[in-house]
Parts: C-alpha cells; sequence; structure tokens
C-alpha cells in the first residue's frame, strides 16, 4: 500500500518543485511584490491645507479614473470640493486680481491675465523701468528680468514690422518672463537668454534665439502654460529641454505628474518602451517609478497582464484560471518558502535515489 503511494507523492512534489522555480525565475525578472498603487490622497490634501487647489485638481485628477482610486468615495467627494472652490467667483476674481498686481498665480485666469501684461509692451517697459530704478538707487539689478524685458521689445517691434511673424517668440518671452517671476526658470536658461539678449541687442535681430525660444513656444502650444512652466522648469539644457519637449507630445497634459510620481524616471523608461500605449505606461506610473520599471523588465503585455485593470487574483483564482492562480502565489508566497521547498524537495529525491542505488548496486 505504502509502495502505491509513492507515485502520487513523486508526482507532487515533483509539480511543487518546479512551481517554486517557476515562481524563483519570475521573481528574478522583477518582482511584483514591491508594487503598490500610489496612493494620492495624503498628498491632495497637503495641497488644500496650503491653499494650491490648481495643483491638488490636478494632482488628484491624474489617479481619479482608475477604479483603486474612483472607487473611492472620499476621492470623489474631495475632487467635487475642490473643483466647487477653483469655479467659485470669489475665488476666481481674487486670482485674476492676483494675476494683474502680482504678475503671477497658480491659476490659468491669474495666469492669463499676468501673461497678457507682459505680451504687450508695456509690461516690459514697465519691469525696465523697476530695473533701471534699482541701478540708480544702488539696488539689486534682476539681469534676467532686463535680458527678457530687452528681447520682448525687439520683439514688439519686430511683430508690427514682420506682421505677426515673430508671435510665436514674443509669446515664448512673456513665458519665460513668467516662469522667472514664479521661480521655475532653470539657470542654464537665465545665463543663456543674458547672452542672447545682448547679442540681440547689438544686431537687433532675433535670428539667433529662435533655437532657443522655438520649443517652449510648442511646448506651450501642446501643453498650456502650466504644464510648460513645470516641464522648463525640469530641463538642465537645451538638449534636454528638446527632449522633454518630445515627451510631452507623447503624454500631453500628464507630463508633469508622470514625471513628479515617478520622480523624472518616466523620461528614461518612455525611451526604453517606446511601442508601449499611452495609457498603459500612465497605468504602470500609478505604481511610481517601480511600476514603470517593472514594465520595462517583464514586458508591456505581461506586465499588463499582470497587474492590469482587469487583476482580480481573489476571484479568479476560484474561478480556476492558472494564469491568475500563479499571479496569486507570485504576490503572496514568501521567497523563503520557495527555496525551502526545492531544497528539500531535491533532498528527499536524492536520498531516495541513493537508498536505491545502494540496494541495486
Amino acid at each position: 500500500m505504502k509502495f502505491l503511494y509513492k507515485p502520487f507523492i513523486y508526482i507532487i512534489l515533483l509539480l511543487l518543485i518546479t512551481i517554486s522555480l517557476l515562481l524563483l525565475q519570475e521573481r528574478k525578472v522583477f518582482d511584483i511584490r514591491t508594487l503598490a498603487h500610489i496612493d494620492p490622497l495624503p498628498h491632495t490634501q497637503e495641497l488644500i491645507q496650503q491653499k494650491k487647489y490648481f495643483e491638488a485638481d490636478e494632482y488628484l485628477s491624474y489617479f481619479i479614473e482608475y477604479p483603486y482610486v474612483n472607487k473611492n468615495p472620499k476621492s470623489r467627494e474631495l475632487l467635487q470640493q475642490i473643483k466647487a472652490k477653483r469655479e467659485s467667483y470669489e475665488y476666481q476674481k481674487e486670482k485674476l486680481i492676483e494675476g494683474l498686481i502680482d504678475g503671477k498665480s497658480d491659476e490659468d485666469i491669474g495666469k492669463a491675465s499676468a501673461i497678457a501684461s507682459d505680451f504687450l509692451f508695456i509690461g516690459d517697459i514697465r519691469d525696465l523701468s523697476i530695473e533701471g530704478s534699482h541701478y540708480y538707487n544702488n539696488g539689486d539689478v534682476d539681469n534676467v528680468v532686463v535680458a527678457l524685458s530687452s528681447l520682448g521689445l525687439i520683439a514688439t517691434v519686430s511683430t508690427f514690422y514682420t506682421l505677426g511673424a515673430t508671435t510665436p517668440i514674443k509669446t515664448s518671452i512673456s513665458i519665460l518672463k513668467y516662469a522667472k517671476r514664479a521661480n521655475k526658470l532653470p539657470p542654464w536658461l537665465s545665463k543663456k537668454l543674458i547672452t542672447e539678449a545682448k547679442n540681440a541687442k547689438e544686431t537687433y535681430s532675433l535670428d539667433k534665439i529662435k533655437t532657443l525660444l522655438t520649443p517652449i513656444h510648442k511646448l506651450y502650444e501642446k501643453v498650456g502654460l502650466t504644464q510648460s512652466l513645470n516641464l522648463i522648469k525640469r530641463s538642465k539644457n537645451i538638449k534636454d529641454l528638446k527632449k522633454i519637449m518630445s515627451f510631452s507630445s507623447r503624454f500631453g497634459k500628464k507630463s508633469q505628474i508622470l514625471l513628479q510620481i515617478t520622480k523624472n524616471q518616466a523620461l528614461k523608461y518612455s525611451k526604453l518602451l517606446p511601442k508601449a500605449k499611452t495609457k498603459n505606461i500612465l497605468y504602470a506610473s500609478t505604481y511610481g517609478k517601480n511600476g514603470l520599471k517593472g514594465m520595462s523588465k517583464m514586458g508591456e503585455a505581461k506586465f499588463m497582464r499582470k497587474m492590469g485593470f482587469n487583476s482580480n487574483l481573489v476571484k479568479t483564482t476560484y474561478k480556476g484560471n492558472l494564469n491568475s492562480l500563479f499571479n496569486y502565489l507570485l504576490k503572496n508566497i514568501p521567497s523563503w518558502l520557495l527555496f525551502s521547498t526545492v531544497f528539500l524537495g531535491l533532498f528527499y529525491f536524492m536520498r531516495n535515489f541513493y537508498v536505491l542505488a545502494k540496494k541495486l548496486f
């Protein structure tokens, strides 16, 4: 009777060893246990406390379309509260005035009013007058503002002269001046603008600065002012700016949050996944930078099969779905148990083989 049970023991043990080895091999490629969805609520609430309603709306809206966030009533309620605040008359009026007086704002209406004043030559003359006053009173002169205002005046004259042909350049200059006020102008770009302003003043031409300003205008047209400012701030040089522009063409207005939640690693992984669907990369980003790393290691199809929207491991396990069962084991069985199973199983086979060989020889 004991002899009859042995084949079944061997089969079961061999199956356990095989499954354990497969699970360990899968984890060697990428261990999906390291992945956990980003909970957007804590950061959203932090932004609300800081009265950064625009950023709170943008951040929570990025995640709200995914079931794990959308099914949470607190998420939907919080988003409704944020939108109600942003749409209120008093708030909109406050932001409009903020843009006109301070020249900057975190809301679209405030940014529009600030940019509008800068787009007109009045804004450039105003800023040059302010910096001139600082100079004559031995105060600190902002050379970047002087450079941008000088370029702005030349662009204004060129716009009239060329019947609007230089409008994109003038728009870019206004965007950069806004970026300077909002502390979103990177150091490399500040230095470059000062140099180009000197060249433009000497030649009365904006031809050389077109290379620098054209990507900025294209970025603005693609993703809008807020995203443009945040993306420009992340650039390190003109080459990097062009990379960001290409990145934003792919991910549009979600580019900024995508870079934020992946700690800029989305730039790297988007290149490693050139054929991956945009929506799948965005979904992977809800696990942070490790989500994109996992997709890169495992491949898009395999990652989405294991971590995608339709993954419901508990339910599908009971339905006998072997693939889902494998995923469940992959997520829940500790590695030490798998190693132990392989070691003890092989030891059992070797021991029995040794006993059999000893009897035969």
